[in-house]
């Protein structure tokens, strides 16, 4: 894969991710490979313990019943009992973490790679970090998911810049990540049900035919837009 095709499809995962956490559509395990994707390297894994913590600790790996259950109770967390609210803030913290710094490949820098899309990876993060900790659907307090998702991706927007040029901060930011992820998914166990059940089939078979979408119509776009640029030159 070319790097040109690999910006292609990070951009592409990164729209997906944004209409996933968005919306609330989808699954979580769906939304944290979009993610993974988007940073391209292997410590952002760590997105993927970081969401199976929330779906852990609300018995479903379906977005939406993840916002149902905060439209209900109240945002993940401030809601009882406090070692399971602690989970959804350092999933939260795992995600915004990882997100990278650049389109590349595998964490490098490569020639001829385009301007980063900060703006979307950051955004794709600071909803999905709110979907898990600050995200009830219509009927709860929307405001708090609103403001949460503007917070988390002008946090994401700061911590992207520290990973560009300095190996020792990335490195630092990934070992957290991976730590909080690791947390996130030890303090979920301490009150989560029993994980059989979690996964939700339906849920993921619409994660799956959003992204597929999505990748799809930013793929037709940028080989539009490369088409048009070929015949102006």
């Amino acid at each position: 894969m070319t790097t040109e095709h690999l910006e292609r499809v990070r951009t592409g995962a990164a729209v997906a991710a944004l209409v996933l956490a968005v919306l609330s559509r989808g699954d979580a395990l769906v939304l944290a490979a979009l993610l993974a994707v988007v940073a391209w390297r292997p410590a952002a894994l760590a997105v993927v313990p970081a969401l199976l913590a929330s779906s852990w600790r609300w018995g479903s790996t379906s977005l939406e019943a993840l916002a149902g259950a905060q439209a209900v109770l109240g945002p993940a967390g401030i809601v009882g009992p406090a070692v399971a609210a602690t989970a959804s803030w350092l999933a939260a913290a795992a995600i915004l973490l990882s997100v990278p710094s650049h389109v590349g490949g595998m964490g490098r820098r490569e020639a001829g790679a385009g301007a980063p899309n900060r703006l979307v990876g950051a955004a794709a993060a600071g909803a999905a970090a709110a979907a898990v900790v600050a995200g009830p659907a219509p009927g709860g307090d929307v405001w708090i998911r609103v403001a949460g998702t503007v917070v988390a991706a002008m946090l994401a927007l700061g911590i992207a810049p520290l990973r560009r040029g300095h190996g020792r901060v990335s490195r630092t930011l990934d070992v957290a990540a991976v730590g909080a992820a690791a947390g996130a998914l030890a303090a979920a166990s301490r009150d989560a049900p029993a994980w059989a059940g979690t996964i939700d089939g339906q849920a993921l078979g619409r994660g799956v035919a959003l992204a597929v979408a999505a990748v799809a119509v930013v793929a037709v776009a940028g080989l539009t837009w490369a088409a048009m640029r070929q015949r102006e030159a």
